[in-house]
Order: C-alpha cells, then sequence, then structure tokens
C-alpha cells in the first residue's frame, strides 16, 4: 500500500503533536512536531520510502531534541538562575501583622503587601501582633516577633 501524500501526513502528524504539547507537560513533544514538519519538506522533495521516512523522522527527533532543548526552553519560560533576588521578601526585615495566630509546630498567615501570607515561627505569636519577616521559601515565610 502505497500513501498518497506522505508530505500531508507528516504535516498533519506534525501538527496533532504541536497540540498535545499544550496538554503534556515536558516540553518534548514540541520537538517530534518539528521532526514531523522537517519530514514534511523532505517527503514534498523526495520520494521516500515509509522506511527511509521513518528513519529520518527518528534521527531528526533525536538531534532536534538534544541539541535545541535547552535554547528553546530559555527562550519560552526565561532564565531562571537569578529568581531568588527578585522575590517580593527577598532581603526580609519588612513588617507585617499576624491575622491568624501561630502556635509552633503549627502554621499562622500575615498580611503582608496587601495579600495574606502563610506564616511559622520558633514561639507563640498572637493575632494583631506586628512581626518582622526573616525569610521567604516559596509561599511560607518565617517571623519573629519585634522586641
Amino acid at each position: 500500500m502505497d500513501i498518497a501524500y506522505p508530505a500531508l501526513m507528516w504535516l498533519i502528524i506534525g501538527t496533532s503533536f504541536f497540540v498535545l504539547e499544550m496538554a503534556v507537560p515536558g516540553f518534548v513533544l514540541f520537538f517530534f512536531g518539528l521532526a514531523a514538519w522537517l519530514t514534511a519538506i523532505g517527503c514534498y522533495f523526495f520520494p521516500w520510502s515509509v522506511n527511509i521516512q521513518l528513519a529520518v523522522f527518528l534521527l531528526l527527533s533525536m538531534v532536534c531534541l538534544f541539541s535545541l532543548r535547552g535554547f528553546v526552553e530559555q527562550v519560552f519560560t526565561g532564565d531562571k538562575k537569578d529568581e531568588g533576588d527578585d522575590t517580593l521578601l527577598a532581603h526580609g526585615g519588612e513588617k507585617c501583622q499576624v491575622t491568624k495566630g501561630i502556635i509552633p509546630p503549627a502554621e499562622g498567615q500575615v498580611k503582608f503587601a496587601g495579600t495574606f501570607w502563610r506564616a511559622e515561627a520558633d514561639e507563640e505569636i498572637k493575632e494583631g501582633a506586628v512581626v518582622e519577616i526573616t525569610k521567604q521559601n516559596n509561599l511560607l515565610i518565617t517571623v519573629k516577633k519585634i522586641q
């Protein structure tokens, strides 16, 4: 059985990979879609057999995945190396108010910059107290009583 339009078939397969990339995390299917589109271009200009098409697709998939993934991922997601310095509470020392009492080891809640944050402390802190932020770990901040 001979495929009438192999270039069109590879174009559809590539588009399917691009659509599936939206639903699957990991940023891998994008490169299979790119390889399928490159195979479609090759099939358009050269009368390749199915075996050669599959070999070209697999080779291009691996080349695209291993050589372009880091570059393309950095373009789409940005450079994350300096992310620690850009956080809202990176340097600590800011003052905030406790909105839900903190009784270790349980977490409480503080209000800072108009937003409520999960908070922890080494000692019991009552609701309404003004505290100082010492560090941030993602969405959990550590506070201490102001002496």
